[in-house]
């Protein structure tokens, strides 16, 4: 529970002005994503000015998951509810009063929360003398209250209270970065468990130098939470501490290239702490971890009119080790070996990566763009236990060209080849080490000479997948990936649109003889995604309005090898079978839009489909050793109607 904090923002801020956007916002959200399941969201959201000096908010809302087919149907019910009031005291607006009302249920985990909260806040000026500075400030806030947490089978009540400090400094200007520090504190005490969280923060930019051609941002920060639930008869208290520390600089070395630097370090450390509720309750025994993670970034950036370029390199380094507190008394022995247990999760993370760009116009209306990277990781586990340690390689080259031509036509080309390698360092796993060679093809084409636009674009990527061992050359993998996407409108009257889509995607995999670069087909999937129709719009005094009518198909086929089962007492038991299963979804498509200038938006759309399941098969010669399938199994089919919707509506009433 964090105290003052509520899903849609900070509601103890300043007052709306008198010509603000909207007093209510309705928003209803519904559709099918599956067979069985469907989502909706609602909220309605917005404030009442009760006088020149006062102002009520409010938020209430729910956030649903349904599958019919599971016990209990709900797999996500969650209720929210926020009702905050603002009043301020003096006319210069330096104090406030409020108070603020939180409520938040979840029948499917069955938890409910609630809180109260009273708030006074302080707020000045801190350059009151400057007239070009009026957005330094300084606020203090003090909060105080009740809190209700049911969950478990437990009703826990106490008290909440907590504090929060911040201010804002614009040393250089209303529009360089100010110097921000802030510290905010929250405790709420509930029964036998304390939740609380203390973030002190400060961020920072300076430049330097004439014209500021160097400038330098820090940030510093620390953050402390403690959280706590009930965990087999015991209090499982989960402590985080987290030290953060970020410094960068820019340098313009002339008006075509510039430096950058990028560094932060964290050092978050996680505390898992148990104590018994009763007698009869076992005590886990307390586990942690330490983790220091370091990031940096140096880019060189060089940019002229026909061309730019960019050079960076990043390191990244992650390390986390285990330890234990012995709490359940252990003996030295046993100790031993509960905390290796633990420290084979003890881990190294080194990320090292180089990167170059280049795009060069030699023509104004074509381009040309480059990439290259090359990534190292290596990780580290120190446990013998921990078969983790492992280093991968990547490299990757991709080049972009791009063209406009007459009669508003446009080419795109696109290459790109990788490179992957994966070395297990340990025996136990050293027969997974592969290299991966992917090879990238993307030609596309957008025409667009009047009324008509046709857009065109394809993907094709190849993988091959080889293994190191000669043991293991049979798990050799070929894959092939094909994306193709149409599309062609025509604008047959001024508010008349014809439309098409079709989207086509093949996945085909296979194993591969990377000596004789041979490969047998595996498994093959397709999928074909066509939709026709036509939208009509109307536009009036009042708003506008769009209807769309059109049919979509969408069909996937998933090619492979099965045996079918023979009923022969004297001849071979199953038979070699090429199938292919099917399934196949199509129906009218209608949606409508509609747009007012009162501030209400309504979107809804219905796919009434009939879905249909089958498979059909070819023979082969011989016998296979897989899946086993009856004539019985092939012949059956599924055949069900089922509308696809989707609903969205919103409404801006009070709008200024």
């Amino acid at each position: 529970m964090l105290v003052g904090a509520t899903p849609f923002g900070p509601v103890f801020s300043r007052l709306r002005p008198a010509g603000a956007d909207t007093a209510l916002l309705l928003v209803a959200r519904a559709r099918r994503v599956g067979v069985s399941t469907f989502v909706q969201t609602s909220g309605a959201r917005g404030y009442l000015r009760l006088g020149p000096r006062q102002q009520l908010r409010y938020r209430v809302g729910t956030d649903m998951i349904y599958d019919s087919r599971g016990t209990p149907p709900f797999v996500r019910e969650d209720y929210g509810a926020d009702v905050a009031q603002v009043f301020t005291l003096d006319a210069a607006d330096h104090w406030q009063l409020g108070q603020q009302l939180h409520y938040d249920q979840s029948r499917a985990n069955a938890t409910r929360t609630g809180l109260w909260l009273g708030r006074l806040g302080y707020r000045r000026r801190l350059r009151a003398a400057s007239p070009t500075d009026s957005l330094s400030q300084m606020q203090l806030t003090v909060l105080g209250g009740l809190a209700t947490d049911q969950r478990n089978g437990r009703q826990d009540a106490g008290f909440a209270y907590g504090f929060d400090a911040a201010a804002l400094y614009f040393l250089n200007g209303p529009t360089a970065a100010p110097l921000a520090v802030r510290v905010l504190g929250t405790r709420a005490s509930l029964g036998p468990r304390t939740m609380q969280r203390l973030v002190a923060e400060a961020a920072g930019e300076q430049a330097f130098l004439p014209n500021a051609p160097l400038t330098v941002q820090g940030r510093l920060g620390y953050r402390t939470n403690r959280a706590e639930d009930y965990l087999l008869g015991s209090v499982q208290r989960i402590q985080s501490d987290t030290v953060a520390v970020q410094a960068g600089a820019s340098y313009r070395v002339n008006e075509f290239a510039s430096l950058r630097s990028d560094n932060s370090l964290l050092l978050p450390t996680r505390a898992f702490r148990y104590r018994r509720l009763t007698d009869g309750a076992d005590t886990l025994q307390d586990v942690g971890y330490r983790q220091r993670e370091l990031d940096t970034r140096q880019e060189l950036r060089f940019a002229r009119p026909r061309l730019q370029t960019t050079l960076s390199f990043a390191y990244r380094e992650r390390t986390r080790a285990y330890y234990l507190d012995n709490t359940r008394r252990l003996n030295a022995p046993r100790l031993a070996t509960v905390l290796a247990r633990e420290q084979v999760k003890d881990i190294t993370e080194q990320t090292t990566q180089w990167q170059g760009t280049l795009t060069w116009l030699p023509t104004p209306r074509h381009a040309l763009g480059l990439v290259g990277t090359a990534q190292l990781l290596r990780v580290d586990a120190p446990s013998k236990d921990n078969q983790q340690t492992r280093d991968e390689a990547q490299q990757l080259l991709r080049l972009t060209w791009t063209g406009r031509w007459a009669g508003g036509f446009r080419t795109t080309l696109g290459v790109a080849g990788e490179y992957r390698q994966t070395v297990f360092i340990r025996a136990g796993l050293s027969a997974e080490n592969y290299i991966d060679h992917l090879l990238h093809w993307e030609p596309g084409f957008t025409w667009a000479p009047g009324k008509l636009s046709v857009r065109s674009n394809y993907h094709l990527w190849v993988s091959y997948q080889v293994r190191d061992q000669a043991a293991e050359q049979a798990r050799n993998r070929a894959s092939r990936v094909l994306e193709q996407t149409q599309s062609i409108s025509y604008q047959l009257r001024p508010r008349l649109l014809l439309l098409a889509d079709y989207v086509r995607r093949e996945n085909r995999v296979g194993q591969l003889n990377w000596a004789r670069f041979r490969e047998s087909p595996l498994d093959t999937s397709v999928t074909h995604d066509f939709a026709v129709g036509a939208r009509q719009a109307w536009a009036g005094p009042r708003g506008s309005t769009s209807l769309r009518l059109g049919y979509r198909l969408l069909e996937q086929r998933n090619y492979g090898r099965a045996a079918l089962l023979l009923d022969n007492p004297t001849g071979p038991s199953s038979n070699l079978i090429y199938l292919h299963n099917i399934t196949r979804q199509h129906g009218p498509e209608v949606a409508v839009e509609r747009h007012t200038t009162a501030g209400f938006h309504l979107t809804a759309s219905v796919w009434l489909q009939w879905m249909r399941t089958f498979s059909t098969y070819q023979p082969g010669k011989g016998a296979y050793v897989g899946t086993s399938y009856s004539a019985l199994d092939l012949a059956r089919e599924t055949q069900r109607l089922l509308p696809y919707f989707e609903l969205a509506a919103e409404w801006r009433v009070g709008r200024r």
